[in-house]
């Protein structure tokens, strides 16, 4: 058997329509042929989805009555007069659950954001900065280190206002001129 006709066969043999003389060959076929398997496996799982539920009980006469208004020319639709009001009835009960859902969020999200605005202001009038030792010792070693970083600065300004020049008649380090 081919592929192509084992798969047309495969939504028939899942539902149980085939006789014996055609099952047969496709459960051979399908013994031998992976991607046709695969392809009867899907269709097995697909119809999990869609089992069948118990028997629903037909009320007495219906079989009568659907008869009756169908020869009546009833083509089983709502009048027009009938099904307008119902989508409009629903649309508008559909508008107010939104427009109500709509409008409790942005009410949470005001007090949300009142709530967080709270925590994130300080809670006294004095703003100051920690003064644990810690930081009283670091900045005592961070002026330190400034003033000595000016005394240096200024004795290499003084240094160089006081370097006499170098020039041809500047004596040298020996005491002769060149």
């Amino acid at each position: 058997m081919e592929c192509q006709n084992a798969r047309s066969l495969i939504p028939s043999y899942l539902d149980g329509e085939l006789t014996q003389a055609q099952a047969g060959p496709l459960r051979q076929h399908l013994l031998d042929c992976q991607p046709c398997r695969g392809s009867a496996q899907d269709g097995k799982n697909l119809k999990r989805w869609f089992a069948a539920s118990e028997p629903v009980a037909v009320p007495a006469g219906f079989a009568a009555r659907v008869a009756r208004r169908a020869l009546q020319g009833d083509t089983g639709e709502f009048p027009p007069s009938l099904a307008a009001p119902r989508a409009e009835e629903e649309r508008g009960r559909m508008l107010r659950f939104v427009l109500t859902c709509t409008a409790a969020a942005a009410a949470l999200l005001f007090v949300l954001s009142l709530g967080m605005r709270q925590l994130a202001l300080p809670h006294s009038d004095r703003m100051l900065a920690d003064s644990s030792p810690q930081l009283s010792r670091a900045i005592q070693e961070l002026d330190r280190l400034n003033a000595a970083e000016r005394k240096q600065k200024r004795a290499e300004l003084d240094a160089v206002k006081t370097k006499p020049k170098a020039g041809p008649d500047a004596p040298l380090e020996s005491g002769k001129k060149p």
